[in-house]
Protein backbone atom coordinates (compact mmCIF):
# COMPACT_ATOMS: atom_id res chain seq x y z
CA UNK A 1 0.00 0.00 0.00
CA UNK A 2 1.14 3.71 -0.67
CA UNK A 3 2.59 5.52 2.20
CA UNK A 4 0.65 8.91 0.72
CA UNK A 5 -2.86 6.87 0.86
CA UNK A 6 -5.89 8.51 0.25
CA UNK A 7 -7.22 11.82 2.08
CA UNK A 8 -6.39 10.26 5.48
CA UNK A 9 -3.03 11.65 5.21
CA UNK A 10 -3.80 15.21 4.52
CA UNK A 11 -3.97 15.74 8.36
CA UNK A 12 -0.34 14.18 8.93
CA UNK A 13 1.94 17.17 7.80
CA UNK A 14 -0.03 19.90 9.90
CA UNK A 15 -0.19 18.19 13.14
CA UNK A 16 3.54 17.20 12.92
CA UNK A 17 4.86 20.63 11.33
CA UNK A 18 3.13 22.94 13.05
CA UNK A 19 3.41 24.62 16.50
CA UNK A 20 0.62 22.16 18.35
CA UNK A 21 -0.01 25.64 20.78
CA UNK A 22 -0.12 28.55 17.69
CA UNK A 23 -3.12 30.43 17.64
CA UNK A 24 -3.86 33.88 16.20
CA UNK A 25 -6.38 36.26 17.28
CA UNK A 26 -7.91 35.99 13.74
CA UNK A 27 -9.24 32.42 12.78
CA UNK A 28 -9.98 31.33 9.08
CA UNK A 29 -13.68 30.43 9.13
CA UNK A 30 -14.56 29.90 5.45
CA UNK A 31 -13.00 29.39 1.93
CA UNK A 32 -13.96 29.67 -1.77
CA UNK A 33 -12.38 28.30 -4.50
CA UNK A 34 -13.15 29.56 -8.15
CA UNK A 35 -12.30 28.82 -11.47
CA UNK A 36 -11.75 31.05 -15.25
CA UNK A 37 -14.31 29.80 -18.14
CA UNK A 38 -12.68 31.49 -20.63
CA UNK A 39 -15.13 34.70 -19.76
CA UNK A 40 -15.38 34.46 -16.31
CA UNK A 41 -14.58 33.13 -12.92
CA UNK A 42 -17.14 30.38 -11.95
CA UNK A 43 -17.46 28.75 -8.55
CA UNK A 44 -16.33 25.35 -7.57
CA UNK A 45 -16.64 24.74 -4.20
CA UNK A 46 -16.57 26.60 -0.91
CA UNK A 47 -16.04 25.55 2.92
CA UNK A 48 -17.06 26.17 6.19
CA UNK A 49 -14.94 26.06 9.37
CA UNK A 50 -17.00 26.07 13.12
CA UNK A 51 -15.01 26.39 16.26
CA UNK A 52 -16.07 26.50 19.67
CA UNK A 53 -14.19 28.60 22.39
CA UNK A 54 -11.25 29.85 21.40
CA UNK A 55 -9.71 27.06 19.50
CA UNK A 56 -8.64 28.62 15.71
CA UNK A 57 -6.54 28.31 13.11
CA UNK A 58 -5.56 29.34 9.53
CA UNK A 59 -3.23 27.81 6.80
CA UNK A 60 -0.15 28.30 8.86
CA UNK A 61 -1.37 27.03 11.92
CA UNK A 62 -3.66 23.70 12.63
CA UNK A 63 -7.45 24.12 11.90
CA UNK A 64 -8.70 23.25 15.25
CA UNK A 65 -11.95 23.20 13.80
CA UNK A 66 -15.22 21.26 15.39
CA UNK A 67 -16.51 21.00 12.27
CA UNK A 68 -15.78 21.68 8.33
CA UNK A 69 -18.03 21.02 5.50
CA UNK A 70 -17.30 21.74 1.77
CA UNK A 71 -19.99 22.28 -0.79
CA UNK A 72 -19.56 22.04 -4.12
CA UNK A 73 -20.97 23.89 -6.79
CA UNK A 74 -23.06 22.16 -9.54
CA UNK A 75 -24.24 24.79 -11.62
CA UNK A 76 -26.01 27.89 -11.74
CA UNK A 77 -29.81 26.89 -11.30
CA UNK A 78 -29.37 24.13 -8.46
CA UNK A 79 -26.32 26.26 -6.73
CA UNK A 80 -24.22 24.70 -3.99
CA UNK A 81 -24.67 20.88 -2.79
CA UNK A 82 -22.86 18.89 -0.21
CA UNK A 83 -19.95 17.77 -0.84
CA UNK A 84 -17.51 16.74 2.35
CA UNK A 85 -17.93 17.11 6.15
CA UNK A 86 -15.22 16.94 8.89
CA UNK A 87 -15.75 16.59 12.69
CA UNK A 88 -12.49 16.64 15.08
CA UNK A 89 -12.85 15.96 18.32
CA UNK A 90 -10.22 16.88 21.53
CA UNK A 91 -8.98 16.04 24.59
CA UNK A 92 -8.38 18.04 27.51
CA UNK A 93 -5.27 19.64 26.51
CA UNK A 94 -6.85 21.03 22.94
CA UNK A 95 -5.21 18.16 21.45
CA UNK A 96 -6.94 16.85 17.91
CA UNK A 97 -8.09 13.00 18.78
CA UNK A 98 -9.92 12.40 16.35
CA UNK A 99 -10.79 13.46 12.80
CA UNK A 100 -13.68 11.83 11.20
CA UNK A 101 -14.52 12.05 7.70
CA UNK A 102 -18.08 11.67 5.66
CA UNK A 103 -19.43 12.70 1.86
CA UNK A 104 -22.99 13.25 0.86
CA UNK A 105 -24.81 10.74 -0.79
CA UNK A 106 -26.71 13.09 -2.21
CA UNK A 107 -29.37 12.59 0.36
CA UNK A 108 -27.43 12.00 3.86
CA UNK A 109 -23.81 11.92 4.66
CA UNK A 110 -22.41 8.44 4.54
CA UNK A 111 -19.35 7.70 7.07
CA UNK A 112 -16.06 7.56 5.57
CA UNK A 113 -12.98 7.33 7.11
CA UNK A 114 -11.43 8.17 10.24
CA UNK A 115 -7.83 9.06 11.76
CA UNK A 116 -6.94 8.77 15.52
CA UNK A 117 -4.04 10.23 17.90
CA UNK A 118 -2.83 9.58 20.69
CA UNK A 119 0.10 11.96 22.28
CA UNK A 120 3.09 12.23 24.76
CA UNK A 121 3.43 13.96 28.04
CA UNK A 122 4.70 17.16 25.67
CA UNK A 123 1.20 16.97 23.79
CA UNK A 124 3.42 15.55 20.40
CA UNK A 125 1.33 12.74 18.44
CA UNK A 126 2.76 9.41 19.22
CA UNK A 127 0.54 7.53 16.92
CA UNK A 128 -2.14 8.25 14.09
CA UNK A 129 -4.06 5.36 13.53
CA UNK A 130 -6.27 5.10 9.96
CA UNK A 131 -9.15 3.76 9.32
CA UNK A 132 -12.01 3.40 6.50
CA UNK A 133 -15.87 2.47 7.38
CA UNK A 134 -16.93 -0.77 6.65
CA UNK A 135 -20.81 -0.34 6.69
CA UNK A 136 -20.82 -1.00 10.73
CA UNK A 137 -17.91 0.21 12.34
CA UNK A 138 -14.22 1.69 11.35
CA UNK A 139 -11.80 -0.89 10.40
CA UNK A 140 -8.01 -0.26 10.94
CA UNK A 141 -6.41 0.07 7.66
CA UNK A 142 -2.45 1.99 8.75
CA UNK A 143 -0.80 3.07 11.39
CA UNK A 144 2.45 5.86 11.69
CA UNK A 145 4.22 5.15 15.18
CA UNK A 146 6.49 8.61 15.91
CA UNK A 147 9.26 9.09 18.16
CA UNK A 148 11.49 11.23 19.58
CA UNK A 149 14.84 12.81 20.58
CA UNK A 150 15.64 13.97 23.82
CA UNK A 151 15.65 17.35 22.82
CA UNK A 152 12.13 16.75 21.61
CA UNK A 153 12.43 16.50 17.78
CA UNK A 154 10.80 13.62 15.89
CA UNK A 155 13.65 11.36 14.48
CA UNK A 156 11.56 8.49 13.17
CA UNK A 157 8.37 7.69 11.53
CA UNK A 158 7.10 4.21 11.49
CA UNK A 159 4.65 3.06 8.89
CA UNK A 160 2.47 0.03 9.46
CA UNK A 161 -0.41 -1.47 7.34
CA UNK A 162 -3.04 -3.42 8.90
CA UNK A 163 -3.09 -7.16 8.16
CA UNK A 164 -6.46 -8.69 8.37
CA UNK A 165 -5.13 -12.31 8.10
CA UNK A 166 -3.11 -11.77 11.44
CA UNK A 167 -5.00 -8.84 12.86
CA UNK A 168 -1.63 -6.79 13.37
CA UNK A 169 -0.10 -3.92 12.14
CA UNK A 170 2.66 -5.15 9.70
CA UNK A 171 5.76 -2.86 8.95
CA UNK A 172 5.61 -1.21 5.48
CA UNK A 173 7.97 1.47 5.94
CA UNK A 174 9.67 4.44 7.89
CA UNK A 175 11.36 7.76 7.98
CA UNK A 176 14.26 8.61 10.48
CA UNK A 177 15.16 12.53 10.64
CA UNK A 178 19.03 13.58 11.71
CA UNK A 179 19.38 17.15 13.04
CA UNK A 180 22.14 19.54 12.91
CA UNK A 181 24.86 20.14 15.86
CA UNK A 182 22.05 22.24 17.79
CA UNK A 183 18.89 20.28 17.40
CA UNK A 184 17.41 23.18 15.18
CA UNK A 185 17.45 22.19 11.84
CA UNK A 186 16.59 18.88 9.87
CA UNK A 187 19.43 18.22 7.50
CA UNK A 188 18.21 14.95 6.42
CA UNK A 189 15.43 12.54 5.81
CA UNK A 190 16.23 8.49 4.70
CA UNK A 191 13.22 6.75 4.06
CA UNK A 192 13.17 2.70 4.28
CA UNK A 193 11.16 0.22 3.30
CA UNK A 194 11.28 -2.25 6.02
CA UNK A 195 8.69 -4.53 4.14
CA UNK A 196 10.50 -7.84 4.22
CA UNK A 197 13.82 -7.42 2.84
CA UNK A 198 14.85 -3.24 4.84
CA UNK A 199 15.72 -1.33 1.79
CA UNK A 200 16.51 2.41 1.23
CA UNK A 201 14.07 4.13 -0.85
CA UNK A 202 14.44 8.00 -0.79
CA UNK A 203 16.75 10.23 0.59
CA UNK A 204 16.60 14.29 1.31
CA UNK A 205 19.34 16.20 2.44
CA UNK A 206 18.68 20.02 3.42
CA UNK A 207 21.87 23.14 4.16
CA UNK A 208 20.66 26.51 5.86
CA UNK A 209 21.78 29.94 6.09
CA UNK A 210 22.76 31.37 8.88
CA UNK A 211 19.55 32.31 9.70
CA UNK A 212 18.24 29.33 9.80
CA UNK A 213 16.25 29.31 6.37
CA UNK A 214 16.07 26.18 3.93
CA UNK A 215 18.68 26.82 1.43
CA UNK A 216 18.55 23.55 -1.03
CA UNK A 217 17.17 20.36 -0.56
CA UNK A 218 18.81 17.21 -2.23
CA UNK A 219 16.51 14.50 -3.33
CA UNK A 220 18.12 11.24 -3.60
CA UNK A 221 16.96 7.21 -4.99
CA UNK A 222 18.67 4.71 -4.08
CA UNK A 223 19.69 2.24 -6.71
CA UNK A 224 20.12 -0.83 -4.88
CA UNK A 225 24.51 0.24 -4.20
CA UNK A 226 24.43 3.99 -3.66
CA UNK A 227 22.14 7.03 -4.03
CA UNK A 228 21.38 8.43 -7.00
CA UNK A 229 20.53 12.50 -7.56
CA UNK A 230 16.95 12.92 -9.00
CA UNK A 231 16.30 16.88 -8.26
CA UNK A 232 17.22 19.94 -6.47
CA UNK A 233 15.17 22.76 -4.71
CA UNK A 234 17.83 26.00 -4.02
CA UNK A 235 15.68 28.91 -2.53
CA UNK A 236 17.44 32.37 -2.30
CA UNK A 237 16.22 35.62 0.37
CA UNK A 238 16.91 38.86 0.70
CA UNK A 239 18.13 40.92 3.48
CA UNK A 240 14.58 40.46 5.55
CA UNK A 241 14.98 37.30 4.89
CA UNK A 242 12.12 36.30 2.41
CA UNK A 243 12.52 34.03 -0.09
CA UNK A 244 12.63 36.33 -3.72
CA UNK A 245 13.45 32.70 -5.61
CA UNK A 246 12.92 28.68 -5.45
CA UNK A 247 14.39 27.27 -8.10
CA UNK A 248 13.43 23.27 -9.05
CA UNK A 249 16.10 21.32 -10.95
CA UNK A 250 16.02 17.94 -12.50
CA UNK A 251 19.77 15.57 -12.95
CA UNK A 252 20.35 14.80 -15.86
CA UNK A 253 22.33 11.47 -15.98
CA UNK A 254 24.14 11.61 -19.48
CA UNK A 255 25.56 15.30 -18.55
CA UNK A 256 25.85 14.41 -14.98
CA UNK A 257 24.43 18.30 -13.93
CA UNK A 258 21.38 19.58 -12.88
CA UNK A 259 19.23 20.54 -15.62
CA UNK A 260 16.94 23.87 -15.12
CA UNK A 261 13.00 23.07 -14.59
CA UNK A 262 11.08 25.41 -13.05
CA UNK A 263 11.10 28.77 -11.12
CA UNK A 264 9.00 30.69 -8.42
CA UNK A 265 9.92 34.33 -8.73
CA UNK A 266 8.39 36.61 -5.42
CA UNK A 267 7.87 40.01 -4.80
CA UNK A 268 6.78 41.88 -1.86
CA UNK A 269 4.99 44.75 -0.76
CA UNK A 270 5.59 45.86 2.74
CA UNK A 271 5.07 42.14 4.64
CA UNK A 272 6.46 39.27 5.23
CA UNK A 273 4.09 37.11 2.60
CA UNK A 274 4.79 37.49 -1.07
CA UNK A 275 2.44 39.28 -3.02
CA UNK A 276 3.24 37.92 -6.45
CA UNK A 277 4.26 34.65 -7.68
CA UNK A 278 5.82 34.10 -11.24
CA UNK A 279 5.86 30.67 -12.33
CA UNK A 280 8.12 30.35 -14.74
CA UNK A 281 9.82 26.79 -16.61
CA UNK A 282 12.95 26.50 -18.47
CA UNK A 283 12.78 26.45 -22.61
CA UNK A 284 15.58 24.00 -23.45
CA UNK A 285 15.70 25.47 -27.33
CA UNK A 286 16.41 29.21 -26.30
CA UNK A 287 18.15 28.23 -23.15
CA UNK A 288 15.62 30.81 -21.38
CA UNK A 289 13.07 31.13 -18.48
CA UNK A 290 9.61 31.24 -20.04
CA UNK A 291 6.44 32.94 -18.36
CA UNK A 292 4.00 29.98 -17.46
CA UNK A 293 1.65 31.89 -14.89
CA UNK A 294 1.31 35.17 -11.86
CA UNK A 295 -0.61 34.40 -8.83
CA UNK A 296 -1.53 37.67 -6.84
CA UNK A 297 -1.97 37.29 -3.58
CA UNK A 298 -3.67 39.74 -1.07
CA UNK A 299 -3.29 39.27 3.54
CA UNK A 300 -5.46 41.02 5.92
CA UNK A 301 -4.00 43.19 9.27
CA UNK A 302 -3.33 39.59 10.47
CA UNK A 303 -0.51 38.46 7.69
CA UNK A 304 -3.58 36.11 6.68
CA UNK A 305 -4.41 35.20 3.40
CA UNK A 306 -7.53 36.44 1.63
CA UNK A 307 -7.02 35.41 -2.24
CA UNK A 308 -5.02 33.65 -4.38
CA UNK A 309 -5.34 34.51 -7.88
CA UNK A 310 -3.48 32.40 -11.11
CA UNK A 311 -3.37 34.70 -14.02
CA UNK A 312 -1.90 33.00 -17.35
CA UNK A 313 1.07 34.21 -20.13
CA UNK A 314 -0.36 34.05 -22.94
CA UNK A 315 1.05 33.96 -26.77
CA UNK A 316 0.51 37.94 -26.81
CA UNK A 317 3.42 38.21 -24.16
CA UNK A 318 1.11 39.82 -21.17
CA UNK A 319 -0.47 37.62 -18.03
CA UNK A 320 -4.19 37.74 -19.01
CA UNK A 321 -6.95 35.33 -17.58
CA UNK A 322 -7.53 32.58 -19.45
CA UNK A 323 -9.61 29.10 -19.13
CA UNK A 324 -8.33 27.49 -16.24
CA UNK A 325 -6.98 30.41 -14.13
CA UNK A 326 -7.47 29.34 -10.79
CA UNK A 327 -8.90 32.04 -7.59
CA UNK A 328 -9.39 31.18 -4.12
CA UNK A 329 -10.93 33.26 -0.73
CA UNK A 330 -10.38 33.51 2.47
CA UNK A 331 -12.54 34.89 5.36
CA UNK A 332 -12.01 35.19 8.66
CA UNK A 333 -13.52 35.71 12.16
CA UNK A 334 -11.82 36.89 15.12
CA UNK A 335 -11.73 35.26 18.86
CA UNK A 336 -10.09 35.11 22.13
CA UNK A 337 -7.90 32.06 22.42
CA UNK A 338 -8.15 32.46 26.40
CA UNK A 339 -11.96 31.53 26.15
CA UNK A 340 -12.34 27.77 27.59
CA UNK A 341 -13.41 25.49 24.48
CA UNK A 342 -16.53 23.49 24.33
CA UNK A 343 -17.27 20.02 24.11
CA UNK A 344 -17.16 19.06 20.24
CA UNK A 345 -20.68 19.51 17.90
CA UNK A 346 -20.43 16.07 17.82
CA UNK A 347 -20.60 15.41 21.05
CA UNK A 348 -24.05 17.95 21.57
CA UNK A 349 -26.73 15.36 20.63
CA UNK A 350 -27.04 16.45 17.22
CA UNK A 351 -25.46 18.55 14.09
CA UNK A 352 -26.23 21.42 11.74
CA UNK A 353 -25.06 21.86 8.47
CA UNK A 354 -25.40 25.69 6.89
CA UNK A 355 -24.55 26.48 3.55
CA UNK A 356 -23.24 28.22 1.29
CA UNK A 357 -20.86 29.33 3.34
CA UNK A 358 -19.69 32.30 2.67
CA UNK A 359 -23.23 32.66 1.93
CA UNK A 360 -25.32 35.51 -0.11
CA UNK A 361 -28.82 35.65 -0.24
CA UNK A 362 -29.90 32.65 0.99
CA UNK A 363 -29.01 30.33 3.48
CA UNK A 364 -29.80 26.67 3.58
CA UNK A 365 -29.75 24.74 7.31
CA UNK A 366 -29.44 20.98 7.92
CA UNK A 367 -30.65 20.19 11.31
CA UNK A 368 -30.15 16.10 12.68
CA UNK A 369 -30.62 15.16 16.21
CA UNK A 370 -30.23 12.29 17.54
CA UNK A 371 -33.72 12.51 19.28
CA UNK A 372 -36.74 14.09 18.25
CA UNK A 373 -37.26 17.76 20.22
CA UNK A 374 -38.10 21.14 19.12
CA UNK A 375 -35.80 23.97 18.60
CA UNK A 376 -35.22 27.27 18.64
CA UNK A 377 -33.15 28.99 15.76
CA UNK A 378 -31.97 32.25 15.78
CA UNK A 379 -28.88 34.49 13.86
CA UNK A 380 -27.10 36.75 16.11
CA UNK A 381 -24.77 39.78 14.50
CA UNK A 382 -21.27 39.93 15.94
CA UNK A 383 -22.78 42.86 18.79
CA UNK A 384 -24.62 39.49 19.78
CA UNK A 385 -27.96 41.01 18.74
CA UNK A 386 -30.42 38.50 17.73
CA UNK A 387 -31.35 39.71 14.17
CA UNK A 388 -33.56 36.67 12.80
CA UNK A 389 -35.15 34.25 15.11
CA UNK A 390 -37.92 31.16 14.98
CA UNK A 391 -39.07 27.29 16.07
CA UNK A 392 -38.19 24.64 14.52
CA UNK A 393 -41.18 21.95 15.18
CA UNK A 394 -40.75 18.25 17.22
CA UNK A 395 -38.53 15.86 14.73
CA UNK A 396 -35.02 14.79 13.82
CA UNK A 397 -34.45 16.47 11.01
CA UNK A 398 -35.21 19.61 9.99
CA UNK A 399 -34.42 21.32 6.90
CA UNK A 400 -34.74 24.98 5.89
CA UNK A 401 -33.85 28.14 3.31
CA UNK A 402 -33.78 31.39 4.79
CA UNK A 403 -33.19 34.83 3.09
CA UNK A 404 -30.39 36.68 3.79
CA UNK A 405 -31.48 39.55 1.65
CA UNK A 406 -31.90 42.25 4.18
CA UNK A 407 -28.68 41.89 6.08
CA UNK A 408 -25.61 43.20 5.61
CA UNK A 409 -22.05 41.80 4.75
CA UNK A 410 -20.28 40.35 7.75
CA UNK A 411 -20.00 37.82 10.26
CA UNK A 412 -23.01 36.46 12.19
CA UNK A 413 -23.63 33.61 14.48
CA UNK A 414 -26.41 30.78 13.70
CA UNK A 415 -27.77 29.27 17.29
CA UNK A 416 -29.70 26.52 17.46
CA UNK A 417 -31.08 25.10 20.80
CA UNK A 418 -32.94 22.28 21.23
CA UNK A 419 -35.76 21.77 23.61
CA UNK A 420 -33.57 18.84 25.19
CA UNK A 421 -30.26 18.67 23.70
CA UNK A 422 -28.68 22.07 23.74
CA UNK A 423 -26.63 23.72 21.54
CA UNK A 424 -25.03 24.34 18.51
CA UNK A 425 -23.59 27.23 17.60
CA UNK A 426 -22.46 27.66 13.63
CA UNK A 427 -20.28 31.05 12.30
CA UNK A 428 -21.56 32.58 9.20
CA UNK A 429 -20.01 34.93 6.68
CA UNK A 430 -22.36 36.80 4.33
CA UNK A 431 -20.21 38.10 1.36
CA UNK A 432 -21.53 39.57 -2.02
Amino acid sequence: MKRKMLLLTLAIPAILSQDLQAQTSSRLIAKSDWVNNGVIFTPVDSSGYNYSGGRGGDLMHIMKYDNSTTWKFVDSSTGYENYLNYIQEFDANNNIISITYQYWSGSTWILSSKNLYTYNANNQVTTLTMQTWNGTSFSPVAQDVYSYNAAGKLYKDEYNTWNGLTSVFDANSQKTYIYDATNTNIINETDLNVAGTPAYTDKYDYTYTATNKVLNTLHSTWNGSAWVAVSMNTNSYDGSDNMTNKLYQHWDVLSGTFINDSLHIYTYAGNTMPQIDVLQTWNDTSNTWDNVMQFVNTYNSSNQLTSHTGTAWNVVGVFEHASGDPMASYYYGTYDPSVAAVKSIANAGGDANIYPVPAQNMLHIDLNWTKAQTATIAIYNVQGSIVRQWDAPEATQYNSAVSLNNLAEGTYFVKITGAQQGQIVKQLVIAR
